[in-house]
């Protein structure tokens, strides 16, 4: 069996030789001039790439182990309204946000669990992965975390509302989270990946108890 590969080119491997911005406004869009070393060439490109500029975010998996519950919130997301789908623009998703100025994304674990749930996490999450969800288009880092909670005191609807935050907060059983990942109801990508690593890990967590 072959192990997991090192890439073969590295961080100094590639060359930036300009940029223009595009698009300032909520988001930014930067075009790139880009050159990098290459496989079956000595150096591929110059060539043109967009890159949609984020800020690193991070989002939490909320888990009552105890009640066997999670927390996650419901959303209006414009990419669904916008999509070739005719699935609803409120998306359930874990708690999630993006890192203010001078912040570490621990901290921004704390203030997006108490802004957008209304629960003070007594201890810091764990954090589990560090991943790129759209590499090919954009540089956001998404720091995801696991946080144990009790949802006795959760509240029903949160958002700030100078940002136009509108949430519903949702606490659902494990087994049923579970059953509409099998069954393709969860249709965004962190939500899947915290789901199906609470799947791989969860008998795991109750002997923790």
């Amino acid at each position: 069996m072959a192990e997991w590969p090192n890439p073969q080119f590295g961080a100094n491997d590639w060359d930036l030789r300009a940029t223009t911005r595009l698009a300032d406004g909520f988001f930014q869009l930067d075009q790139l001039t880009v050159t990098h070393r290459g496989y079956q060439a000595e150096l591929i490109g110059p060539m043109h790439r967009e890159l949609f500029i984020r800020t690193p975010a991070v989002v939490v998996i909320l888990c009552d182990i105890t009640r066997r519950e999670l927390v996650m919130v419901e959303q209006f997301r414009i990419g669904a309204a916008m999509s070739d789908l005719d699935d609803s623009p409120w998306m359930l998703e874990w708690v999630a946000g993006i890192c203010d100025d001078n912040e570490s994304p621990l901290q921004t674990c704390h203030r997006e669990v108490l802004e957008e749930t209304g629960l003070e996490l007594l201890n810091d999450p764990d954090l589990l992965f560090t991943y790129y969800p759209s590499p090919g288009g954009s540089n956001e880092l998404i720091h995801l975390f696991f946080a144990p909670c009790d949802v006795s005191g959760i509240s029903s609807y949160r958002g700030q509302a100078e940002e136009h935050e509108d949430l519903k907060v949702h606490v659902i059983s494990i087994a049923s989270a579970l059953e509409a990942l099998q069954t393709g109801k969860v249709n965004n990508g962190a939500a899947i990946i915290g789901l199906q690593w609470l799947k791989m890990n969860y008998s795991y967590l109750q002997e923790g108890e």
